[in-house]
């Protein structure tokens, strides 16, 4: 199969055949098909740690956060309900974000493409994470 590059740039994105550098339409940096895979499965690593990694960490802290101010063998939550809401909240955007990065790194190793679509709903979910950190840490004083 002959090699495709694609065009970075999130307003362009053309497809062409063969390899370049940058794209004749916009001047963007163009990936090839192979590059893209290759991202894609250090991607797909990086979306299956933090599912996991968050996922045992909410499974570790589940019931100290769900029963706040209950001492329970790993310890107790000091703070009230809404505050193990938010954290619980947190936790489960960080999960979905990896969750998404692995569908996207799926998605980049099965066609040799990146997917607009991907990029941007993941940019959301950043833009949520940092938000909800920012007003956890607000409401946490």
């Amino acid at each position: 199969m002959a090699d495709r590059s694609t065009c970075l740039s999130p307003l362009c994105g053309i497809t062409i055949e063969g390899s370049a550098k940058k794209c004749p339409q916009c001047g963007w940096a163009m990936k090839s098909s192979r590059n893209i895979r290759i991202r894609g499965w250090v991607l797909l690593f990086c979306g299956l740690f933090l599912v996991l990694f968050m996922g045992g960490i909410t499974w570790s802290l589940l019931p100290t956060l769900l029963h706040p101010q209950v001492a329970y063998e790993n310890g107790r939550f000091n703070g009230n309900g809404d505050q193990a809401r938010m954290i619980l909240a947190l936790f489960g955007a960080v999960i979905l974000f990896g969750a998404v990065g692995s569908v996207n790194a799926l998605y980049m190793i099965t066609t040799g493409r990146q997917s607009r679509v991907f990029v941007i709903v993941t940019l959301l979910l950043a833009v949520v994470i940092v938000a909800a950190a920012w007003l956890m840490t607000r409401m946490l004083k």
